[in-house]
């Protein structure tokens, strides 16, 4: 869990980390149904992994929801010396598949906190709708539940002081 603050809104995520996984596929195939952004993690000291991208990328277009918000991660960037994946090939890969493109280093912390900042904006701006008719709802229901106080409708008119109530 770890809390990000967005445009003066705390907001709260869940990270799951199903890396080394791969032989418990059924299981990161639920995590997908439920999923509102997802990272897609390779190493760029290793090509292979770089090449399992489309495979991973082809589960979430299948298991994941329709609005889930993706961004292909490029780790170990402070491994210049290792490098097997240049940066314009994640660049390529990321654009093919209409995402975000970060190069980070967990050793480092080199764009970690950018990386979750920008999926969690991406989350909230695509359930920005969502967002917006539940806040309307509920400052709707605020607003009834003080007229209806202030005009003394509440327990059918009864003027009874002294009890409040929520209609």
């Amino acid at each position: 869990m770890k809390t990000l603050l967005i445009d003066g809104i705390k907001v709260r995520i869940q990270i799951w980390d199903t890396a080394g996984q791969e032989r418990y596929q059924t299981i990161t195939k639920q995590y997908y149904r439920r999923a509102q952004g997802i990272f897609l993690v390779y190493d760029i000291t290793s090509e292979r992994s770089f090449q399992h991208i489309m495979k991973w990328a082809s589960d979430v277009d299948e298991y994941a929801p329709e609005k889930v918000q993706k961004i292909l991660v490029g780790n170990k960037s402070d491994e210049v010396d290792k490098r097997q994946v240049a940066t314009e090939q994640g660049v390529k890969l990321a654009q093919a598949y209409g995402m975000d493109f970060f190069e980070t280093s967990a050793f480092t912390n080199r764009n970690i906190t950018e990386t979750f900042t920008r999926l969690a904006e991406q989350v909230l701006a695509a359930n920005k709708k969502d967002l917006d008719l539940l806040r309307m709802s509920l400052n709707d229901e605020l607003n009834l539940a003080a007229l209806e106080e202030e005009e003394g409708l509440c327990d059918g008119g009864s003027t009874d002081q002294g009890k409040g109530c929520w209609c």
